[in-house]
C-alpha cells in the first residue's frame, strides 16, 4: 500500500493533463521497504516521465543510539561507508532498468534535510516500515514529521502495490481538491474513477452529489460510475478499498494533518485501506 500526501498549494496548481511530477526524491535507508520505494520510483518515473534522485541521509540522531559513546569521526565513516552501499545498489537498479538518476548524501536530522529538499522537488517517495516503522496503526515519527513539513506531496509506502488501473474517490461535496487530482491521475494513468458518498445527516444528497462530480469526470473523458454507502464511512471505504487500484480523499489543512494523527477518518482509511491512498489537503 502507498498513501500519498501533500499541501494543496504545491499540487492544487496542477489540473488535469497539467499535472507534473518532473522530479522524485526517494529517500533509502536500506530497509525492504526502502527496496521497494526505489522499484516503485521507476515505475512512477514511467508513468509521469520523471527524474529520479534517491538520497541517503546521515542521521545525527543515530550517532549515540547506535554505536553507544564513540569518535564521531569514525561513526560518521561507518554510516557514510552504509550509505555509500545502499545509494550504489539503486544505482545499480537504475542501470538495469535502463533509467539514470540522481544519487545525494546529506547529513542531518531526517526529517529536517527532506523537508528542506522537498522545495526542490515535485514529489517525494518514502516507506514508513524502515527504520522508524508504523507504530501501533500509527505513521512513524519521521515520516509524519517530513509530512507536516513537506513542501511536495509524499508517496508513503506500506507494501509494493504498482497497478493502476481502477480509483475509488470518497467525496462529501462537489467542491474537494481530491477531485480535481483524481482527475488529473486518471488522465495520466488511463484510470475509471468510481465516486463513492455516504448517505448522511452530513450528506442527505449523496446519489445526486457523487453523480454531479462523476459528470465532472465524465466531461474531462474519464469513465466514471456511482456507487453510494451507509453507515460508517471508514467501513464503508475500507471495504470496498480491495476492488480498488487507489483510494484519493481530502483533509482540512494543516490543522486537518494534526487531526488526522490523532484517529481521524482519514488516518483509519490510510491505515486499513488494502489499497493505496491519496490524502490531499483542502485549503485552510
Amino acid at each position: 500500500m502507498y498513501i500519498l500526501i501533500c499541501r494543496t498549494m504545491d499540487i492544487y496548481s496542477y489540473k488535469g493533463d497539467d499535472m507534473q511530477f518532473n522530479n522524485i526524491l526517494v529517500p533509502v535507508d536500506g530497509s525492504p521497504l526502502s527496496e521497494v520505494a526505489i522499484d516503485l520510483a521507476f515505475h512512477s518515473r514511467d508513468a509521469f516521465d520523471s527524474k529520479l534522485t534517491f538520497i541517503y541521509i546521515l542521521d545525527i540522531t543515530m550517532y549515540n543510539k547506535r554505536f553507544g559513546v564513540v569518535d564521531e569521526d569514525g561513526t560518521r565513516a561507518l554510516l557514510k561507508t552504509e550509505g555509500d552501499i545502499i545509494l550504489d545498489v539503486a544505482k545499480k537498479k537504475a542501470a538495469e532498468y535502463g533509467v539514470e538518476c540522481e544519487t545525494l548524501m546529506v547529513e542531518g536530522v531526517p526529517y529536517m534535510v527532506l523537508s528542506e529538499y522537498s522545495a526542490k522537488y515535485d514529489m517525494m517517495i518514502m516507506g514508513v516500515t524502515g527504520k522508524t516503522g508504523l507504530r501501533r496503526g500509527r505513521i512513524g515519527s519521521t515520516a509524519e514529521k517530513t509530512i507536516e513539513n513537506s513542501f511536495c506531496p509524499i508517496l508513503t509506502l506500506k507494501s509494493g502495490s504498482q497497478r493502476l488501473e481502477k480509483i475509488l474517490l470518497p467525496v462529501a461535496n462537489e467542491h474537494e481538491e481530491a477531485i480535481d487530482l483524481a482527475i488529473g491521475t486518471a488522465q495520466h494513468t488511463h484510470s475509471s474513477i468510481t465516486v463513492f458518498s455516504v448517505e448522511s445527516k452530513v450528506i442527505p444528497n449523496a446519489k445526486e452529489l457523487a453523480e454531479k462530480v462523476a459528470e465532472k469526470c465524465r466531461k474531462e473523458g474519464i469513465t466514471a460510475d456511482v456507487k453510494i454507502g451507509s453507515g460508517s464511512p471508514v467501513d464503508s471505504i475500507n471495504a470496498m478499498s480491495g476492488l480498488y487500484d487507489l483510494i484519493v480523499m481530502g483533509t482540512e489543512g494543516r490543522k486537518g494533518l494534526k487531526k488526522l494523527f490523532n484517529g481521524s477518518v482519514a488516518e483509519a482509511v490510510m491505515v486499513g485501506a488494502s489499497c493505496p491512498v491519496t490524502i490531499i489537503r483542502n485549503k485552510d
